[in-house]
């Protein structure tokens, strides 16, 4: 019941019926699936090129989880920054509901990824993407396997079809290198 209140509030349900949002969510296979279809929804995903599609839903894949405080988030392009902010926004909005409905709270975004995941989108070069940086290969292709899982899932639901091309692509510019070698 809980849970019904929280979808019919934020526009998934009307009454017993999915509303064209949850019709998106649905189909959303995502540990935080309502932050990923709210994202769908407001368009918050849309109008961007496929690197910077795959650095802003890699803030709903990455988790940073070394024991030290991570270091401040490191966006390639100001769009990007402007995205996230929003990101975080329906992300409080969204916990605040899910805690005042007794519902275990969705993870809050984490942006520690984003300059990886972008970089490698574009096509940069594994040495030159982690340069610099406190992760391991390992670590890095499976965030990178995770964030095309999603991408995927996003290019099956993506209200918008130019959305779902672009996620589409941003996954197949990440499967490539030591990510396919590791498939193998």
């Amino acid at each position: 019941d809980r849970v019904l209140r929280l979808l019919e509030a934020w526009g998934y349900l009307d009454g017993w019926q999915l509303t064209q949002a949850g019709h998106v969510l649905a189909r959303t296979y995502h540990e935080a699936d309502l932050l990923v279809a709210e994202a769908l929804t407001t368009g918050l995903l849309d109008d961007l090129d496929a690197a910077s599609l795959a650095g802003l839903v890699s803030c709903l894949t990455y988790e940073h989880r070394s024991r030290e405080r991570p270091p401040a988030p490191s966006f390639p392009s100001s769009t990007l920054r402007d995205r996230f902010r929003p990101l975080e926004g329906i992300w409080g909005d969204l916990v605040a509901d899910e805690e005042a409905a007794g519902l275990p709270v969705t993870r809050a975004p984490d942006a520690g990824f984003v300059h990886l995941a972008h970089g490698w989108a574009a096509g940069g070069g594994l040495a030159a993407v982690l340069e610099d940086e406190d992760l391991s290969g390992g670590d890095f292709v499976r965030n990178v396997k995770q964030l095309i899982d999603l991408l995927r899932g996003v290019a099956d639901v993506a209200p918008v079809p130019a959305t779902a091309a672009r996620a589409r692509q941003a996954a197949e510019a990440l499967q490539r290198g030591v990510v396919t070698a590791t498939s193998a």
